[in-house]
């Protein structure tokens, strides 16, 4: 094969393609089916994270280099196929991939003819065999250690996924599935051990719980520390100095200016975590019934006994429903001294991406003020002047559109604010930027 790759390569750069990546032996090297990395040019490795890989934008001719290189593997896999069944990592991807993205089977018959893709029975028969590995992971991670005195997280959600048919016949209809999903979060086994395991046993949270019944909540516990004050003075003026970068002013001195990216605080870790998806489960919408039902499930999944899923600390992440849900059904069985009915290990948490959702929301719904009132000056009249609908503006389950929203509106909030102090807000202005002494840019 990598003789075949030379020469169709060799077809395209005598119709005058030229890459000094071309000339790399590794280059060719990695256009074998074997090593099949899609849109990597010479050196180029991409960041691999599941099925997704992250590459720097290509342009000019690295680009059609790309496009060549990616159709010359392309068509030595075909080849391969072809001579081989066995040989089919390309096809099996893409009959995978057709499958899950509803293309027909007719249409999945034709490719499968060309070399594209693997037949439809080979592609169930691969997610058959995922699925057994799946359920070997999760029974491996759920299972009890003496290493590890708290179980991994388990994060739960609500979907609804609905298969829709074009030709309707009787039997033959559009469903829509409601249940929920979810997957087994493995701690990091570095944070595990630097860690007291005597504050992560089940004892321990129980008696940490006793004691929060006597305790205050006081408003000075929300409220920052003097190091956050500080961090926030230093996001402040990062974002202050990126909107006057970017529409008004170039400092003289671009080193000495205010920098445009806040200073790193507590990062948090890289590496990728290591994850199993649960099966999707069929339980009752919006009940305690249903939250019991999720938790059979898990146990039936999990491979542990009753005994042994109560008899240690179970973290778990979901919305607010699911755990009104779980604490409906929590005080339905108490008080009881077993932990399958007393649920008295698990412990639920809002998710990371709930709890920035409802803030987000909350935040925006405060501040949007009365679009029907013409004299109210809340940020709905931002959005408007932006060209943006307000009725349009909080969407529940776009959380990337409100987030926008947002900021666009603090942007404008700033250029308006920039404009006033620097005496110009009511001058036109070109679409060259005005540079500016690095003390003066600094000042504004």
């Amino acid at each position: 094969m990598p003789f075949l790759y030379g020469l169709i390569m060799g077809m395209f750069h005598k119709r005058g393609l030229s890459s000094d990546t071309f000339e790399d032996e590794n280059a060719r090297e990695s256009a074998n089916v074997h090593n099949d990395l899609e849109g990597v040019v010479g050196d180029q490795v991409p960041e691999m994270y599941g099925e997704v890989a992250f590459v720097k934008l290509l342009t000019g001719k690295e680009q059609a280099f790309a496009r060549c290189s990616r159709v010359a593997t392309t068509i030595c896999s075909i080849v391969a196929f072809s001579l081989n069944r066995r040989d089919n990592s390309l096809q099996l991807l893409n009959s995978v991939r057709f499958y899950a993205c509803g293309v027909s089977e007719r249409l999945q018959e034709y490719l499968n003819h060309l070399g594209l893709c693997s037949s439809r029975k080979t592609a169930m028969s691969s997610l058959k065999t995922l699925s057994k590995e799946g359920e070997a992971g999760i029974k491996k991670a759920m299972a009890v250690r003496s290493n590890c005195p708290i179980a991994p997280t388990i994060c739960i959600d609500n979907i609804d996924m609905e298969e829709r048919v074009h030709d309707l016949s009787v039997g033959n209809r559009s469903h829509t599935y409601r249940g929920p999903w979810g997957y087994v979060h493995v701690p990091n086994p570095t944070l595990i051990q630097s860690l007291n395991w005597d504050d992560l046993s089940l004892d321990s949270y129980q008696k940490s719980i006793e004691k929060f019944k006597n305790f205050s909540i006081e408003p000075a516990h929300f409220m920052p520390t003097a190091e956050a004050r500080e961090s926030e003075i230093d996001v402040f003026k990062s974002q202050i100095a990126r909107v006057l970068l970017k529409h008004l002013a170039i400092p003289s001195n671009k080193s000495k200016a205010i920098p445009t990216n806040p200073p790193t605080l507590d990062q948090i870790s890289h590496e990728k975590p290591t994850i199993h998806m649960l099966k999707l489960m069929d339980a009752s919408d919006n009940s305690a019934e249903g939250i019991g039902q999720v938790f059979s499930s898990i146990i039936q999944q999990s491979g542990l006994t009753p005994e042994e899923f109560y008899g240690r600390l179970q973290p778990m992440d979901g919305d607010l429903g699911t755990i009104q849900n779980f604490n409906s059904l929590r005080s339905q069985r108490a008080p009881s001294p077993y932990g399958q009915d007393s649920l008295h290990n698990v412990i639920f948490q809002l998710g990371a991406s709930h709890t920035m959702w409802n803030i987000a929301s909350t935040i925006f719904t405060h501040h949007f003020g009365d679009s029907s009132d013409q004299s109210d000056t809340g940020a709905w009249q931002y959005l408007e002047a932006l060209g943006f609908p307000s009725e349009k503006a909080i969407q529940k389950k776009d959380f990337t559109l409100m987030i926008n929203q947002m900021e666009k509106i603090l942007e404008a909030t700033f250029y308006y604010c920039l404009r006033v102090i620097m005496k110009n807000e009511t001058e036109m202005l070109g679409d060259e930027l005005v540079t500016l002494p690095t003390e003066r840019w600094n000042a504004i």
